[in-house]
C-alpha cells in the first residue's frame, strides 16, 4: 500500500514541475523588472598572456625546476643573480658574501665545487661559466645579471650533453631576462649589516646596494636600460696562524694579542690575525634593444658591462711593545719565538668584463622555432696586485 501511494505521488508531481517550467518560458510570460533593467557592459577584446613553462628543452629524460619572476620577487630577498637559485633542490651556490666574485661556484649534487667547470650558467644564450680552470676560484660571471631583470630562470640536472656541451654534466642554468612592454622604470636600495664576534675580531659588516632600470616599447621598437652598485664588506674568511712553538725566544723582542686555540685535529696553535677580508665595490650596466620584424620573428641585442674592485686586508691581533699592530718580523710570544713573516697577504684586484650578444629567433609557438646567434661571447680583463706580505696595511 505505501508503494501504491509513492508513485501516485511522483506521477502527479512530475507533470505538475514540467507544466510550471513549460509556463515559465512561455512568451509573454511575467518576469522579473529587476532583471529586465540590468544593464549589459561589453568587455571588449580580453587579452590571455601564458608564459612559457621553461627555457630549456623539454623532450629529454631529465628533470628541470624553474623560478619565475613573480616567484622571485614575492618569496626570495635576493640580492644578486645567484641568490635566485638558493631554493632550488640539490643546487648550492658557494657565495660567503654578498659581493662574492671569486668563490662563488655552482655546486649540485652530480658537481661539487671542486668540478666548477662541470656546471654551465647561461644568460639569454650567453655563457657566464668561467672555463679558465675548474676549482672553487673559477667561478660564474654573475654580476652580469641583476635580480631586476630577470624573467626567470631554469635549471636541468645533467648529465645531457647531447643537449649542451660537455660541461653539462653537473647542471645547466638559464637565466632569461625581460623586455618590457610599456614605459616603466624601477629603483631598489637595499642595506644589510652583520655582527661578527670570533677570537679578537668583534666588528660590524655593511653591504649596500643600489639599482635603477628604465624601459619601454614603442611600435616594433623595444629597449632597457639598468644600473647597479653593490658596495660591501665581507667578514674575515681565513685567520692567520701558527702551531705551537718549542723554540726560545732568544732576543727577539716581546709581542702580545695571539690567541690560543685548536685546530681541526684539536691540535694547539696561536691565531695571530685575520686574512682574506674583503672590501667589494660592482658596477653593473647593461642595455638591452629589440625589433619584431614580425609578431612571430624578433632581433635583440645586449651590451652589459660588469667592474669589480677588491681590496683584501689582513689585520694581525699582534702588538708589538709600542702597539703597534705586527705584520712581518720574528718576535717572543707568550715566551716562544715566532714568525710573521709571509703569515700575513694583502690583495687587490680589479675586474672588467664586457658581454655582448646579437640574435635572431622566431615564436611561432609551434612545433619549429628557429634562432640565429651570430655573436654571443663575453671578454674579460684582469689586474690584480699583491703588495709585499711585509707591506703593513694602512
Amino acid at each position: 500500500m505505501k508503494k501504491t501511494h509513492l508513485a501516485l505521488a511522483l506521477a502527479v508531481a512530475f507533470p505538475l514541475s514540467f507544466a510550471l517550467s513549460a509556463a515559465a518560458q512561455t512568451p509573454g510570460a511575467q518576469t522579473d523588472p529587476a532583471t529586465e533593467d540590468t544593464p549589459v557592459k561589453s568587455l571588449g577584446m580580453v587579452t590571455i598572456t601564458g608564459g612559457r613553462p621553461t627555457s630549456l628543452p623539454t623532450q629529454i629524460p631529465t628533470t628541470i625546476e624553474g623560478v619565475t619572476r613573480t616567484q622571485i620577487e614575492q618569496t626570495i630577498n635576493a640580492t644578486d643573480s645567484e641568490d635566485v637559485l638558493k631554493y632550488f633542490p640539490s643546487l648550492v651556490v658557494r657565495r660567503r658574501y654578498i659581493g662574492d666574485y671569486n668563490h662563488a661556484v655552482l655546486s649540485s649534487r652530480a658537481s661539487g665545487t671542486g668540478n666548477s667547470a662541470r656546471s654551465a650558467v647561461y644568460a639569454d644564450g650567453i655563457l657566464l661559466s668561467n672555463y679558465l680552470g675548474n676549482g672553487a676560484t673559477y667561478a660564474p660571471r654573475w654580476g652580469m645579471v641583476t635580480p631586476e631583470e630577470i624573467e626567470r630562470a631554469d635549471v636541468m640536472y645533467g648529465p645531457f650533453s647531447a643537449a649542451y656541451p660537455g660541461n653539462s654534466a653537473g647542471a645547466i642554468v638559464d637565466y632569461v631576462t625581460r623586455m618590457p612592454t610599456r614605459f616603466e622604470g624601477h629603483v631598489k636600495i637595499v642595506a644589510s649589516q652583520q655582527n661578527f664576534d670570533l677570537y679578537s675580531t668583534h666588528e660590524s659588516y655593511r653591504a649596500n646596494q643600489a639599482s635603477a632600470s628604465l624601459g619601454s616599447k614603442s611600435g616594433d621598437w623595444t629597449w632597457w636600460l639598468s644600473l647597479n652598485r653593490t658596495d660591501s664588506q665581507g667578514q674575515p674568511l681565513v685567520f692567520a696562524t701558527k702551531p705551537i712553538s718549542t723554540t726560545a725566544p732568544g732576543s727577539n723582542p716581546v709581542a702580545t694579542g695571539a690567541v690560543y686555540g685548536l685546530d681541526r685535529t684539536n691540535t694547539p696553535w696561536n691565531i695571530l690575525g685575520t686574512n682574506t677580508q674583503y672590501h667589494t665595490v660592482q658596477d653593473h650596466a647593461k642595455l638591452k634593444l629589440a625589433y619584431d620584424f614580425s609578431p612571430t620573428v624578433r632581433a635583440s641585442y645586449l651590451l652589459g658591462n660588469w667592474k669589480n674592485t677588491a681590496d683584501g686586508t689582513p689585520k694581525s691581533y699582534v702588538t708589538d711593545a709600542s702597539g703597534a699592530a705586527v705584520y712581518s718580523g720574528n718576535y717572543a710570544i707568550n715566551g716562544q719565538s715566532y714568525s710573521a713573516t709571509n703569515l700575513f697577504n694583502a690583495t687587490k684586484e680589479n675586474l672588467d668584463h664586457w658581454m655582448h650578444g646579437l640574435s635572431v629567433k622566431s615564436n611561432t609557438k609551434s612545433t619549429w622555432d628557429w634562432e640565429w646567434a651570430p655573436a654571443s661571447l663575453t671578454t674579460a680583463a684582469t689586474r690584480c696586485a699583491s703588495p709585499p706580505s711585509t707591506t703593513r696595511p694602512t
